[in-house]
């Protein structure tokens, strides 16, 4: 079971048009909320929205020498498995990390 049909269907013929390079510059920029362009509101809310069962789920954890990107486990209860080995000097570098990764899984990065 992945996205619905609309939910795919909005995803391949609006949110994936909104994906550009000045899009992900904007989001790593991280804006104020006030402040965010339109086309990058309508991308996160598309993601935050929108878990497809079927693609991994991520979270960010801090660790030593920094934050790291985890997979979460697919049963309740089961420890994350890493991401990767990098780790990211501040919480906001880990959860571009994670935009950049789920926007991956949806065939809308390469």
């Amino acid at each position: 079971m992945g996205l619905s049909i609309q939910d795919e269907f909005i995803r391949a013929n609006r949110i994936r048009a909104l994906v550009t390079p000045e899009l992900l510059a904007e989001a790593r920029a991280d804006p104020p909320r006030a402040r965010r362009s339109a086309a990058l509101v309508e991308v996160l809310d598309f993601l935050r929205r929108n878990p497809d069962p079927e693609l991994p789920r991520y979270a960010v954890l801090r660790t030593p020498d920094g934050f790291a990107v985890v997979r979460r486990a697919p049963v309740r209860g089961a420890p994350p498995t890493p991401d990767g080995d990098d780790r990211h000097t501040t919480r906001r570098e880990a959860e571009h990390a994670v935009l950049l990764r789920r926007l991956r899984d949806y065939g809308m990065l390469p």
